[in-house]
Parts: C-alpha cells; structure tokens; sequence
C-alpha cells in the first residue's frame, strides 16, 4: 500500500488558493494510504475551479498528488 508523507520544505501559497487547500488536505493524511486520501477528497473535494473547461467539476486529484511530489512538498512510499 503506498503511503503518502509531507516534507520538511514549507510551501508558500497563496491562502485560499487552490494549491494552499489541496496542499492542507494531503497534509492532513500524511502518513497515510494515497487511497483513503482520494476517497475523502472525491467525498469532499477542497476546491473546485470556478472557471475552465473544468468549471464545476472536480480536478483529478493525481494531478495534485504528482504537482506536490513534483515540488518536493510529499513522497510516496511503498510502506
């Protein structure tokens, strides 16, 4: 089961931003499985764009997970 864990790099983003939610709700599973963290936010997504061919629709959340390990703010790992 892979597992998600947050770095010691801080990020800087805008407060209410997009990436500021998503980043706060991956922080609050970490340690935990990817799994549980994209049922609870397909449940509750953080945001949900306003604008875009994606206006009202949830952004797929393996997009986020791959933007924040690209960053070096999360690692995966396989325990």
């Amino acid at each position: 089961m892979q597992k998600l864990h947050t770095t010691k790099i801080k990020p800087t983003f805008r407060a209410g931003s997009a990436r500021a939610l998503y980043y706060e709700a991956i922080a609050k599973f970490n340690g935990k499985s990817v799994e549980s963290f994209v049922k609870a936010v397909a449940a509750s997504p953080p945001s949900v764009p306003n604008r875009g061919k994606l206006k009202g629709k949830q952004e797929p959340v393996n997009g986020w997970i791959s933007y924040f390990v690209r960053e070096g703010l999360v690692t995966i790992t396989d325990k």
